[in-house]
């Protein structure tokens, strides 16, 4: 995403904008009776480059009826906060996409805060992050150099025999990772529910001191001993102050 703010004066895209959303809302339904986990991706692009994620969005439309929402700020409602949008959506995010360009390597919304949150995330195995190469650029000179990119080895569309070959490349890669979101989601086990005890158990009772006891005229018995003859007399130490 570029730091230029998006416009949301238009009609036509607004309108564009809500009928993706309710696309995707609905696949997500009949995919949870189906019994498949609900993913989502979040993608990231540089506005100069909104034509290629239109079209990398066109070829994961097989995944979007299968329960897998693709999220993009184009998403965002009017009036809502952009930062806050995108911070949420990071966190509910399975999958992390992300559209190289020369303008997202420039761009330092895209690259010093959507990719770098996303980086800090992979490391704590919470997302995995695919990268789309749609233009040509430097992104050997990147950290992102040491990973696998799509489309395959990492060449942009232009240098396929076809653009629509190289996204549809792109969207098999990604395929790939949902399935695999999948798998760890549906054997992740479920947190054990205890069962709460009928009886709680009793605290047992504390014994109580042995009293002093008198055993007769001259004789004082505490517990099992006695002393005969005479009392014992009281201490005159004054007692310790804690």
């Amino acid at each position: 995403m570029a730091s230029t703010p998006r416009s949301t004066g238009s009609a036509a895209r607004a309108a564009k904008s809500s009928k993706q959303r309710s696309a995707a809302s609905k696949p997500k339904r009949s995919a949870a009776l189906a019994g498949k986990p609900d993913i989502r991706i979040f993608m990231s692009y540089s506005h100069q480059d909104a034509a290629a994620q239109a079209k990398l969005n066109t070829h994961l439309a097989p995944w979007r009826r299968n329960g897998v929402t693709v999220w993009y700020d184009e998403n965002i409602e009017p009036g809502a906060g952009l930062s806050t949008e995108i911070a949420r959506e990071l966190r509910h995010a399975h999958i992390f996409v992300a559209l190289f360009s020369p303008a997202y390597l420039d761009s330092h919304y895209c690259w010093d805060i959507e990719y770098k949150r996303a980086m800090a995330r992979r490391a704590r195995k919470l997302m995995r992050i695919v990268a789309v190469v749609v233009k040509p650029c430097d992104w050997k000179q990147t950290r992102a150099a040491g990973f696998k990119l799509m489309p395959k080895d990492g060449i942009p569309p232009e240098g396929w025999s076809s653009s629509d070959a190289a996204y549809v490349n792109a969207a098999q890669g990604i395929g790939e990772v949902i399935k695999a979101v999948r798998r760890e989601l549906t054997a992740k086990p479920a947190a054990p529910v205890r069962a709460a005890s009928k009886l709680s158990p009793q605290p047992k009772p504390r014994s109580a001191p042995p009293k002093a006891m008198t055993a007769g005229p001259g004789k004082t018995t505490v517990g099992s001993s006695t002393t005969p003859g005479k009392l014992r007399p009281r201490s005159c130490k004054a007692p310790i102050k804690r």
